[in-house]
């Protein structure tokens, strides 16, 4: 006996759904074609995750195999500082007053630290490229930030080329593990969702596709194994059935209480096209 497989699905919606675009009906060659897709916006989302995801395991292989230097260097007789030899969005010399180790908080990696230059004005400039986390690499950026100051105090020293390194954390590792396992469930029930659904009526048959990058079915209902059309009255509003030949229904479409209704239609049309009685529990 034919059995729906996916009958957690959900009917088709008239009017579309948050997830769902508006439904579609086509009419041709003797066939009625009820199909209905997932939105451009949410198609377009999963995308931009699938490139995020695709991402994280070389940076997540960069963060556990490589670490990263940053080298600050002042020249007193030109007065420019820069990092990695660039003074762009660096401070000129004579205007940074001092080097300060400032951190902030964030859900994701608790306290994290960074080295920031104050200028005589006020301003801050950041100069790490990755804020801190282990306190080893908390050490060694504390040690830069001295040798900096230290620089400062010193009129008589010419250049300070000074450097520090970033090195990821056991617990920054594992966080980043966490959230790759996360993007990837995430993106599995994404891609999931992402399905246009074919429901195509004939004298003989009834074909139910499911088309997505993950799911792929398709299934026949031969005419013998529908026993009758519905149109039922339910608590969300109304709903079109097929009455099938084991005692169980295939749920075909749904309206919400306050749309106009074209199931009614639509039933009388199956009905006649199937050759099976209508059920009709509206009243």
């Amino acid at each position: 006996m034919w059995q729906y497989r996916s009958s957690l699905q959900p009917p088709l919606s008239s009017g579309g759904t948050f997830l769902r675009a508006h439904l579609k009906i086509r009419r041709e060659g003797g066939m009625i074609v009820l199909s209905q897709k997932t939105r451009l916006w949410f198609r377009l989302s999963v995308c931009v995750w699938a490139m995020v995801v695709l991402m994280t395991p070389f940076m997540l292989y960069d963060e556990i195999v490589n670490s990263h230097t940053t080298h600050f260097t002042c020249d007193r007789a030109s007065g420019i500082c820069a990092v990695e030899g660039d003074p762009k969005g660096v401070p000129r010399l004579a205007d940074i007053a001092r080097a300060v180790m400032d951190h902030d908080f964030n859900r994701r990696d608790g306290a994290n630290w960074g080295i920031t230059l104050v200028t005589s004005d006020g301003k801050k400039y950041a100069i790490e490229q990755q804020r801190a986390i282990k306190d080893s690499v908390i050490a060694d950026y504390r040690q830069t930030a001295k040798a900096i100051n230290a620089f400062l105090a010193d009129r008589g020293q010419q250049r300070l080329d000074t450097s520090f390194t970033y090195r990821a954390g056991i617990s920054e590792i594992l966080k980043s593990i966490f959230y790759l396992i996360f993007g990837i469930v995430t993106l599995g029930l994404g891609l999931s969702l992402w399905t246009r659904r074919t429901y195509t009526f004939e004298s003989g048959k009834v074909t139910v596709r499911v088309r997505g990058p993950i799911l792929r079915d398709t299934e026949e209902i031969a005419n013998d194994g529908i026993t009758a059309v519905a149109d039922r009255r339910v608590s969300a509003g109304r709903r079109l059935e097929l009455n099938l030949a084991d005692s169980s229904s295939l749920q075909v479409l749904q309206e919400g209480p306050n749309e106009n209704s074209m199931i009614r239609s639509l039933a009388q049309e199956l009905a006649a096209l199937l050759g099976k009685p209508l059920e009709n529990t509206v009243r």
